[in-house]
């Protein structure tokens, strides 16, 4: 009987034991680490946890109207080269299908870079309301090449995504547009010397941004200030 219960113990040991390995493993796979001196993947780093902040711990859902449009126009434009490879005719007698496809295929590609360079901007989120007669959110960020100051800023999305082209702009803070609530900070508070990330104080700066927005969204909307969801001057918001 003593060796069959010293046996369970070893056995229930062994079994923490490998779940405490896995649970190590996991913890060094979540951690993200990056090159301190490379701005563009540091922006997309934390531009991905901004949309994880957003979609997973406040719940919002996101707005993919526009995104459906640029799929749209996408495919539309490499449809025109399976269109110049099924015509039935040989160059040079299909010259002028070839031409019509290139020109397809550029009015296509220039079509995406006027949403990306005009409408979109610094953005990288559309959400959608999280309560009727609301707006939804516009996220926009910005990260200098050589400066280490990380803009994020929220305006409102009165009329969805298909709208950004008339929704307010965001601007480099302090000030901002009309509507826009922006903070700025040093990522080097949210990376320590070795480039791993610090999600918990960035996670925290984000949702204080979001909680200035939605509070100030909710004072113009009591006190009958513009459209529903819109208007307001735009915020610099200081983190804490």
């Amino acid at each position: 009987m003593g060796g069959k219960a010293k046996k369970g113990r070893d056995e229930a040991e062994g079994e923490e034991e490998e779940r405490e390995g896995e649970e190590e493993e996991e913890s060094v796979e979540h951690v993200k680490t990056t090159v301190l001196g490379d701005t563009a993947t540091i922006k997309r780093l934390l531009d991905d946890h901004v949309a994880e902040v957003l979609q997973g711990e406040l719940k919002y859902e996101e707005d993919v109207a526009l995104s459906n449009v640029k799929l749209v126009v996408g495919f539309a434009g490499v449809g025109a080269a399976l269109a110049s490879h099924v015509y039935p005719k040989p160059f040079p007698h299909n010259w002028w299908v070839l031409l019509g496809c290139c020109a397809w295929y550029f009015a296509m590609s220039g079509v995406l870079q006027f949403l990306l360079s005009y409408v979109e901007l610094e953005a990288f989120l559309q959400l959608k309301p999280r309560a009727a007669q609301t707006a939804g959110l516009n996220i926009a960020s910005s990260l200098p090449r050589f400066s280490d100051r990380y803009s994020l800023a929220i305006s409102p999305l009165p009329h969805g995504s298909l709208s950004m082209w008339s929704a307010p702009k965001f601007r480099h803070v302090p000030g901002g547009a009309d509507g826009v609530y922006a903070a700025e900070e040093s990522v080097t508070r949210f990376f320590d010397e070795d480039g791993v990330f610090v999600e918990a104080p960035f996670a925290d700066w984000v949702k204080q941004l979001v909680k200035a927005y939605e509070a100030g969204q909710a004072q113009a909307q009591g006190h009958g200030q513009g459209r529903a969801g819109g208007g307001g001057a735009g915020k610099s918001v200081k983190a804490e």
